[in-house]
């Protein structure tokens, strides 16, 4: 069995471009941000094109961010919305803000340390994958369908976009 611990423990560190490091760590908090991101694990696992012809400059952002949360660290900035089906989804880049100063990571982050900030992501996310994968049986990578109870008093049902409210005073 797995301590809840592993979770916690670094899996690399990263140099920032002030002079800083930080530790990456992926705990349930940010596996469920990068799901939300981009709809499941094994999609969070191929968000970096490998090949050169796509995109690995703003996942590795997102990716690397999401190990940066916590006391001390980051604090991700989105925006969420919710489908007429009551699916919430990420929409857009999260901004991760540094706690003490307000700066951003992708600020602090070099291009040309990009293979680092791969292999510092590959390293922690897959210590934590394995750890949780251990900790119930579930192979790693599985992804659980959740079902939401419903409307509570912090959502609200979505409306047609055709929608007009009544106006005020008639």
């Amino acid at each position: 069995m797995t301590a809840g611990l592993d979770l916690l423990a670094s899996g690399a560190s990263i140099s920032l471009t002030d002079g800083t490091s930080v530790s990456l760590r992926y705990p349930m908090r940010a596996i469920a941000l990068l799901e939300a991101r981009y709809g499941s694990v094994v999609a969070v696992q191929d968000a970096i094109d490998g090949t050169g012809k796509g995109a690995a400059y703003g996942p590795i952002v997102q990716l690397v961010g999401a190990g940066c949360l916590g006391p001390g660290g980051f604090e991700p900035h989105f925006r969420e919305h919710q489908d007429a089906k009551g699916q919430r989804r990420i929409s857009g880049d999260i901004t991760y803000r540094r706690r003490t100063d307000g700066a951003d990571l992708a600020d602090l982050l070099h291009p040309g340390h990009l293979g680092d900030y791969v292999d510092a992501w590959n390293t922690a996310f897959s210590k934590a994958l394995e750890a949780m994968g251990g900790n119930d049986g579930a192979p790693a990578g599985a992804t659980v369908e959740t079902v939401s109870p419903g409307l509570s008093s912090t959502t609200s049902p979505s409306v047609p976009s055709t929608f007009l409210p009544t106006p005020s005073g008639t």
